[in-house]
């Protein structure tokens, strides 16, 4: 049987970081255990994504680099910024190397926002979701009674 390597992109554009759907043992499903761990349902064969190759290795080599990482594990460079950007890896505080923050331009660890705008962004988010819950049944008892027909203005009969 051969084994085809499949990666995907999630609906939300999120990747699959070249996760073992089939076991490289058996041919089995690879069932998924948690942190970037699979197992083989059939041989018990346990099996990482990218996400997990990359933990495991920075938590044996404390103070990894980037290029460190992609070397020893075969995990790109473009799938650890993503983990970054996702908070999923943080860049080590002795470094010098930051990110920046999408909105200020301050210098981050991990994400894609500082802790200030990142607030700043969920409580004008959460703003607007509860202004939309409060006018969203505005118009709806009208809908109801006439079951969405259209009303219609009758002409004045005296003239």
């Amino acid at each position: 049987m051969e084994r085809k390597d499949v990666t995907l992109v999630g609906k939300l554009g999120e990747y699959d970081y070249n996760r073992p759907y089939v076991c490289s043992e058996c041919g089995g499903i690879m069932i998924f255990r948690g942190v970037g761990e699979y197992e083989c349902e059939d041989c018990h064969y346990r099996a990482y994504d990218d996400y997990g190759k990359a933990r495991n290795y920075i938590e044996k080599n404390p103070g990894a680099t980037s290029g460190e990482i992609s070397e020893r594990t075969g995990v790109s460079q473009k799938a650890m910024r993503q983990m970054l950007r996702e908070s999923r890896l943080e860049i080590a505080s002795d470094s010098k190397t930051f990110m920046k923050c999408g909105i200020c331009g301050v210098n981050i660890r991990h994400g894609t926002l500082c802790e200030k705008c990142a607030a700043s962004y969920h409580r004008l988010a959460e703003e607007q979701e509860r202004t939309k819950r409060m006018l969203a049944g505005y118009g709806m008892d009208i809908k109801e009674r006439n079951e969405g027909a259209m009303r219609f203005i009758k002409p004045d009969q005296n003239k």
